[in-house]
């Protein structure tokens, strides 16, 4: 750090000009990364809704089948009854004809029992309906909500890499009227810790970076500004 022990406040303004850069530049940086796995996180929420609106059609379509299964079941024991109607009116035989009378019986409070379940399952399927009409609307708003989205992703990306560009560029030519050892310095600590490497001291002595207290001495030579400080904690310059 010995580099920085002669830097004057001239060095010091101008490393502060190009930090202010790397920090917008940084940031802007961050937000281009992070746009692949918003991307990603939006699919995936979409897949959930579109996988709810599925099992909700699904749905629909099972309670529409056991209907349809009740219904059938129901033909076949009235077609039963109608049998064993017959065999009675044509038996001649007591005992046949009483089975034929606890058959038609048993069969008839089958089938009612089975029209119970019915209407037990056409209440179920009006409740399924309405929850697979509003599962399907929401997947129709998501979906285009997230085409919405991915084009506004689409339209940032090319403007923040324009930005960027134009950014860097500028970049350029604030570290080019920095002096070599300076800048070389800037940069160390940049790549160790990041933008912003030159913090203010706030009025209460804390590091503007790390936020602890600086100490009385440190305090003293930045008050004073004729000579580069270090935090004693996170070792950025102070200003």
């Amino acid at each position: 750090m010995l580099g920085w022990q002669a830097m004057n406040h001239a060095d010091l303004d101008q490393l502060l000009i190009l930090q202010e850069k790397d920090v917008r530049i940084s940031k802007l940086r961050k937000e281009l990364a992070s746009l692949p796995e918003q991307r990603t996180r939006l699919l995936r929420q979409m897949e959930v809704i579109k996988q709810k609106a599925l099992a909700a059609k699904q749905e629909v379509a099972s309670v529409e089948k056991s209907i349809r299964d009740v219904e059938a079941a129901v033909e076949t024991k009235r077609a039963y009854i109608g049998k064993m109607k017959t065999l009675q009116s044509n038996t001649r035989k007591n005992e046949e004809y009483q089975m034929c009378i606890q058959e038609v019986e048993k069969t008839e409070a089958a089938i009612d029992a089975l029209e119970t379940s019915e209407l037990e399952l056409m209440e179920r399927l009006e409740t399924a309906k309405t929850d697979m009409e509003q599962k399907i609307r929401r997947a129709r708003d998501a979906q285009r909500e997230m085409e919405e989205t991915l084009a506004r992703f689409d339209r940032t990306a090319e403007t923040d890499k324009e930005l960027l560009d134009h950014l860097n560029a500028e970049r350029a030519d604030l570290a080019a009227a920095v002096p070599e050892d300076s800048l070389g310095e800037y940069e160390r600590m940049t790549k160790s810790k990041g933008v912003p490497v030159i913090v203010p001291m706030d009025e209460k002595g804390h590091c503007g970076g790390c936020h602890m207290v600086i100490t009385d001495n440190a305090r003293m030579k930045v008050l004073g500004g004729h000579e580069t400080v270090y935090c004693d904690s996170c070792h950025r310059i102070l200003h």
